[in-house]
């Protein structure tokens, strides 16, 4: 079943027993039957059992938890007396990532109990947190205090969400950082940082040179560029070391014109530095009298790539900044105003203070994410480079599907806009829809535990939006929420989370083996397979 991502399982209230004796310690369960979950908590990279590690059963439709024990000295762990319902598995133990049984991103298989299910051989893997920690020094060798360490997460598919920030950490007054319990998976790594000696102050022609430096965005391993930064592979359990060298550079100082706005007011630059996506203000200091010279200028400044953002309307420039200058105020493209509002398919009012949020599918420079309230259904972005976007709605309890977008009194279908300049009002269309389908994945006729299900769009153009996906669980069982009306292929495949969902050449192959599934306006909440998916093999 799909699991919402989590920092932390919840634990039981309270833990039965202290002493750990050969047999696992078990609370009671507040629901009561004959059934039992039982199994070996081993460590997933050595294959070690694990002791002292809390496992918990969590009722599926609500995850309260029900029953917890604690591991003996072999790993085992047994949850007695529970009812015949589906439940979630959970394991917790410090120094590993907390995890529900054979968990893949936010998808698990929940165990069933009842009549001949098989329910007491189970083999839980945890996996160790791994720990990246290293040292930060100068060009000359001593350490660098108080450095921003940024940990971004490089997406599993490249077809999925570019890179996220992750852990951050700053350097103590040794130059040492430690980030620990970190996920296996690829990371890229910046470092930002001040010179602790670096002076700003004063006129140009009467600074000390020696004093007015910067460090640019450093990336590991000790490269400026981004594109030549060097990946960080972190497995389970495992204890890798970063180092890198900051080299002091001449700082820069940018001059930038301020007109006033006609009611007086200035607006005033905003410069910002884009680390793998993500928009980051630059480590500048402002200076000057814009109201008296109708100038600004930004001090400090590291030689780099940049985005700044200036007059009324906005106009947004790129800078490869090498030295100090001073920027034509009609330089850059104009940061596009786009706005829009919501509608609900069935005509319902649309919901208060949704999120929406446009994340960039193309390959252009320059910040991935824009996020924007929309207050009864009415949202603007200030500044939004032009290029193909991905249109995403959120509320605080769900995502919400976008059917179509409407710009140019032409609707597309599908979650994918265009923003040029003059990009007129968008009507982004959403669906409410609660259908679920569910049905089973079986081979040979009997149910698969943890195959990838996949539901997709028979119309490709809406593949991004309006595919679901699941993890079957114990008896191959799953379930498919909010699924909108439409024409849809599913398919099941055994051991298939490593491959990229996101790709049509990659599904290709199973799409012929798929069944055909057709969800309508008048389907209700619930649309239940009345034959199962077959599962294929990777």
């Amino acid at each position: 079943m799909m699991r919402p991502l989590f920092t932390m399982i919840p634990l039981a209230a309270w833990l039965c027993g202290v002493a750990i004796a050969q047999a696992p310690q078990s609370a009671p369960a507040d629901s009561s039957g004959p059934f039992r979950i039982a199994g070996v908590l081993v460590n997933a990279a050595t294959g070690e059992p694990l002791r002292r590690a809390t496992v918990e059963a969590l009722r599926d439709e609500d995850s309260h938890a029900v029953a917890s024990c604690i591991t003996d000295n072999d790993g085992r762990f047994k949850l007695d007396h529970l009812a015949a319902m589906k439940y979630e598995l959970s394991a917790t133990k410090r120094g590993f990532r907390a995890a529900y049984y054979d968990q893949h991103d936010q998808y698990a298989t929940s165990i069933v109990t009842g009549p001949d299910q098989d329910t007491t051989h189970l083999l839980f893997k945890l996996t160790p947190g791994a720990t990246l920690r290293g040292m930060v020094t100068s060009d000359d060798g001593d350490p660098v205090a108080g450095a921003r360490i940024m940990l971004f997460k490089k997406p599993r598919h490249p077809g999925e969400s570019r890179m996220s920030p992750g852990e951050s950490a700053l350097t103590d007054d040794t130059g040492a950082y430690e980030l620990s319990n970190l996920a296996t998976g690829g990371y890229m790594m910046a470092v930002m940082a001040e010179p602790w000696y670096a002076v700003h102050e004063g006129p140009p022609s009467r600074r000390n040179t020696a004093l007015d430096v910067a460090y640019p965005v450093t990336y590991f391993d000790s490269t400026t560029d981004e594109a030549s930064a060097v990946p960080i592979v972190l497995t389970g359990g495992s204890r890798e070391e970063a180092n890198l060298t900051l080299h002091a550079v001449p700082a820069l100082r940018l001059n930038i014109a301020v007109p006033r706005k006609p009611d007086g007011s200035m607006a005033i630059p905003e410069l910002q530095q884009t680390v793998f996506g993500t928009a980051i203000s630059a480590q500048s200091m402002g200076s000057g009298d814009p109201m008296r010279t109708g100038a600004f200028e930004m001090d400090g400044v590291a030689p780099g790539h940049y985005q700044l953002t200036q007059g009324d309307p906005p106009r947004v420039v790129d800078l490869d900044l090498s030295s100090s200058q001073q920027v034509d105020p009609n330089a850059g493209s104009p940061a596009n105003a786009v706005s829009g509002r919501l509608q609900i398919s069935s005509g319902a009012p649309p919901p208060d203070d949704a999120i929406v949020s446009l994340e960039r599918v193309d390959n252009n420079p320059g910040q991935n994410i824009y996020a924007s309230v929309a207050h009864r259904g009415q949202f603007k972005f200030d500044g939004v480079p032009a290029g193909r976007w991905a249109v995403a709605v959120t509320t605080a309890n769900q995502a919400l599907a976008v059917i179509a977008v409407s710009a140019h009194a032409t609707p597309y279908a599908g979650n994918i806009v265009s923003v040029r300049e003059h990009t007129p009002e968008l009507i982004v269309t959403l669906s409410e829809s609660e259908t679920d389908v569910k049905g089973f994945a079986k081979k040979d006729g009997k149910g698969v535990a943890g195959a990838m299900i996949v539901l997709l769009p028979r119309n490709p153009v809406q593949w991004r939006a309006l595919t679901r996906r699941d993890q079957s669980d114990s008896d191959g069982s799953f379930a498919l929420h909010n699924v909108i009306p439409g024409e849809y292929t599913l398919i099941a495949i055994a051991d298939g989370w490593e491959l990229d969902w996101t790709s049509p050449e990659a599904m290709a192959r199973y799409l012929p083996g798929g069944s055909n599934v057709r969800v309508s306006e008048s389907s209700g909440k619930l649309v239940q397979l009345s034959a199962p998916v077959a599962v294929e093999e990777r």
